[in-house]
């Protein structure tokens, strides 16, 4: 190579200085950030929709999953002649409560074990289910309870053994 050519290489090989100035007016445009925010509030829309969905729909199991143990408590100690006595199960607006008598009427309210109720599901059906002592079938009529919020419902049933199926 000549020298000529190789000293115009090496110029071409140098950095400019001047092109890593950096410039003042870089950054985001406002439609860059408008647009970036409209897809976060999308996607914060659609998780808290998802979310509230799955709340639902999680109350709704775990309040079908407290109304069965409840019932088996209350069938387990009437076969169990507990006090010597008839067991059972009242459903109001406000909760659940496990009694002990032939009905939630006439129960000893000493024995009265309360459990609050969910505000999102709501019960209709069965609203006083009592066990007769030692057999543990139902000595109310047997039905069904069925526990439902805005997304779906779930049905316990009852028949006059005492059988429960959810």
């Amino acid at each position: 190579m000549r020298k000529k050519d190789l000293k115009s290489s090496q110029d071409k090989k140098s950095l400019n200085p001047k092109s890593y100035i950096l410039n003042s007016s870089t950054g985001f445009t406002l439609l860059e950030i408008l647009i970036v925010l409209g897809l976060m509030v999308v996607i914060i829309g659609i998780g808290s929709f998802a979310g509230v969905n799955f709340y639902k729909t999680f109350a709704l199991n775990s309040e079908r999953d407290i109304v069965v143990s409840s019932l088996v408590k209350a069938r387990n100690k009437a076969m169990n002649n507990f006090n010597e006595s008839q067991q059972g199960l009242h459903i109001d607006a406000t909760g659940y409560t496990i009694f002990q008598g032939s009905s939630y009427a006439l129960r000893n309210q000493t024995y009265d074990e309360l459990m609050s109720k969910n505000n999102f599901v709501t019960s209709s059906g069965l609203q006083d289910i009592v066990f007769d002592k030692l057999t543990g079938n139902l000595t109310t009529a047997e039905g069904s309870i069925v526990l439902s919020t805005s997304d779906g419902s779930r049905t316990i049933s009852l028949n006059n053994e005492g059988r429960i199926d959810w």
